[in-house]
């Protein structure tokens, strides 16, 4: 059993609370429910603790030593603890419950189901929202006629208890019951706690089919044991393969946690005197637990054992070894884990003379290859991680060898953005981009997402201020159908298409006032609507917005959120405009003449040095965007190896800071060139009389030109 606090799972809580919890000692029993009781207060419900009247004391000092107002808790009537003794002789000055609980001083059944929804319904009476009953069971070892009857009551609880939403635990200590006992109990309580977990009980069983069960061995007893015995023993293999396939028993522990596991169940279920289990897996530190206290010279033995160098077999060889002590013989075993040991091994020992009977054997064996299942899944998982530790090794020495591919460039204000992309990328932090429009803002945004945990995972681009203000919450956030005029169907918006990776939202500050709302849900709440929708759609989204304005004076004129602004600007990066860079135009020059040389099929080797030092000189008020244009059509012109660039394109001197004149000049002079091809090839871009053919560039570049021109290709068609 582990040592941490009761997780609790609501989930299972809401099915059941009839909750069974099997610890060794009463410091595990209080390390663990602690937590849980100290909740139950926190949450202004009741306790009612059923204890030992010999441990009272000691009870209420552990409640008051870990931070509960005892004193305090019972005025008010939060608190109620009641003496085993109470149960069971009741004291007439605290509650009647002779009555209840005892018949001509036998276990009543009936009574006790009866006193039980007693304390419920008064729960209910003082307007507590829940009654956690934590009740020690070990007064069922007491000597009173009926007391076997106690598994019996607690299957019948079970019609009992799903009518009420409290908790009622079951506290029993392995040590004091023997394993078909602890088996019994565990068949009959829906709910368990396993290692640090509140879960669903996988062996527990329907009442009426417990029930018919436990009345049918009963008979069986009396006239059948042998049958009888094979029977529990078989029930108890298959116990035993279910329990080894318990998630939260097996998966995601360590190998001291699984090995504490395993002794104590086997040291329940087969009533042993002492065990030790040893795990070895790859990766970890060898876990040794043993269950010897009372029995050192079990200890001694393994150790000289081991000492010296004796092969740990199994039962094949020696079935069973005696010890000798002073109070008596122990029957030894041991069971390899491994064929040869490789995983551990479990060492085993009783007092009965006729351990191991077969059955034991097969509950050892049993138990062994599932430990060597364990062994051999953490060597799987621990060479997997191994693996992915290389891969990653590789792809970091990749990436450092390529860099940032999509970032040209080597000036200290480009590599200082470059830092900011490896800082924020492997976080989920929220980023604001800025920078002068054409600067390069979602090549940042792309390098920060490839660089993410969400790598593999969609990135969707948004320009918020390309969308009419009227559909930009339905291309977001998406609509159902009849949610507007034209709405003929339901539609997925980009905030779902983005589910698991990143969305980018160029022109953020562009958003309208409702849409701003709607998007700082999404970054607070982590859920959106779709528009006209009434249920919340979970949003496991990066968020990564850019703007070619100042956002803070925006907030000042009243036409941006200011709650929005600083949800957006968790992790702000400035792109510095290429005016700021010009070192970095040759490189970039370079970069965009391969590209466009290689889509129009022309082998263009450099370029010319006066059409360098222009562009350099030039202030570039449309960044790197502007400059990708220049080049391209450069390319598009160009008739030999060596690029030149028309100075007549440039209409002011470049020293001075540029206005749009001459890049307006540009772009329809090349729109008069594509419209004129359009109209020759009425309309038609590609094949062999497409305009394409007629400028000598792919289709597809065509095709992107007429969007960013925004020509209007099917006018020409017919003419």
């Amino acid at each position: 059993m582990s040592d941490q606090a009761v997780a609790l799972d609501d989930s299972v809580l809401q099915e059941s609370g009839h909750v069974c919890a099997f610890f060794n000692s009463r410091d595990q029993e209080y390390r663990v429910l602690l937590p849980f009781i100290q909740e139950g207060f926190e949450r202004g419900e009741k306790a009612v603790h059923i204890v030992d009247p010999e441990q009272r004391e000691d009870h209420l000092h552990r409640l008051q030593t870990n931070g509960i107002d005892v004193e305090s808790t019972m005025l008010r009537k939060q608190l109620e603890i009641k003496h085993w003794r109470d149960v069971i002789r009741p004291q007439l000055e605290v509650r009647n419950w002779e009555e209840a609980y005892l018949r001509g001083g036998h276990f009543d059944q009936d009574k006790m189901l009866a006193l039980i929804e007693d304390i419920l319904n008064a729960g209910r009476a003082q307007q507590f929202p829940l009654t956690r009953l934590v009740a020690q069971m070990e007064w069922a070892q007491q000597d009173i006629p009926g007391v076997k009857d106690l598994v019996e009551y607690e299957a019948r609880l079970n019609y009992k208890l799903p009518k009420y939403k409290d908790l009622v635990i079951c506290v029993y200590d392995c040590a004091k019951f023997d394993g078909g006992v602890v088996m019994d109990l565990l068949r009959v309580h829906p709910v368990a706690i396993i290692g640090d977990m509140l879960q669903r009980n996988p062996f527990y069983m329907p009442p009426d089919e417990f029930l018919r069960e436990l009345h049918k061995d009963s008979a069986c007893s009396r006239t059948e044991g042998i049958t009888a015995e094979n029977r529990r023993l078989s029930k108890t293999v298959r116990d035993l393969v279910v329990l080894s396939g318990i998630p939260a028993a097996w998966v995601e522990r360590d190998s001291r946690q699984t090995a504490e596991a395993m002794a104590d169940m086997l040291l329940s279920m087969l009533r042993l005197a002492a065990i030790h289990v040893r795990l070895i897996c790859p990766g970890e530190s060898r876990a040794d637990v043993c269950r010897c206290e009372d029995w050192p010279e079990f200890s001694r033995w393994l150790e000289a054992q081991q000492a010296a160098g004796n092969a740990l077999v199994g039962f094949g060889s020696q079935p069973s070894l005696q010890l000798q002590t002073d109070r008596g013989p122990l029957s030894l075993s041991v069971m390899p884990i491994g064929i040869n040991s490789e995983a551990g091994f479990i060492a085993v020992a009783a007092q009965r003379p006729e351990f191991p009977s077969d059955g034991e054997i097969l509950l050892l064996s049993v138990a062994a290859n599932q430990a060597l299942l364990s062994f051999q899944n953490a060597r799987a998982g621990y060479e997997r991680k191994r693996a992915e530790g290389a891969l990653l090794v590789l792809k970091e020495e990749s990436d450092r060898a390529a860099g940032f591919e999509d970032m040209i460039g080597s000036s200290e204000s480009l590599q200082r953005v470059l830092s900011q992309i490896t800082k924020v990328a492997p976080t989920h932090a929220t980023v604001l981009i800025t920078g002068e429009t054409g600067s390069g803002k979602e090549r940042v945004a792309q390098a920060i997402h490839k660089r993410s945990l969400r790598a593999d995972q969609p990135f969707i681009t948004v320009n918020c201020a390309a969308l009419p203000s009227s559909l930009v919450a339905s291309e977001l956030f998406g609509h159902e159908k009849g949610a507007f005029t034209g709405a003929h169907q339901r539609r997925v918006g980009r905030f779902e298409l983005a589910e698991g990776g990143t969305i980018f939202l160029d022109e953020v500050g562009d958003l309208s006032a409702d849409t701003q709302i709607a998007l700082l849900r999404v970054l607070q709440e982590r859920e959106f609507e779709r528009v006209g929708g009434s249920h919340p759609i979970p949003a496991d989204v990066r968020v990564i917005a850019a703007t070619n304005s100042d956002l803070q004076t925006s907030v000042a004129a009243g036409t941006f959120r200011e709650d929005l602004f600083y949800r957006l600007n968790v992790f702000p990066i400035e792109v510095p405009p290429l005016r700021q860079r010009k070192e970095d135009i040759p490189a970039l020059v370079s970069y965009f003449i391969k590209v466009y040389g290689d889509k129009t099929g022309k082998d263009i080797q450099d370029i010319d040095r006066r059409s360098l030092a222009l562009l350099q000189s030039y202030q570039w008020p449309g960044n790197i965007r502007e400059l990708q244009n220049v080049i391209e059509r450069s390319v598009v012109v160009s008739e030999g190896s060596t690029l030149s660039v028309n100075e007549n394109w440039f209409s002011r001197p470049s020293t001075q800071p540029s206005d749009s004149t001459l890049n307006t000049a540009l772009l329809k002079k090349e729109k008069d060139l594509i419209e004129a091809a359009l109209r020759e090839s009425k309309g038609r871009v590609a094949g062999p009389t497409g305009a394409a053919r007629k400028l000598g560039i792919p289709a597809s570049t065509l095709e992107r030109r007429i969007r960013t021109l925004k020509i209007a290709k099917y006018r020409f068609r017919g003419r």
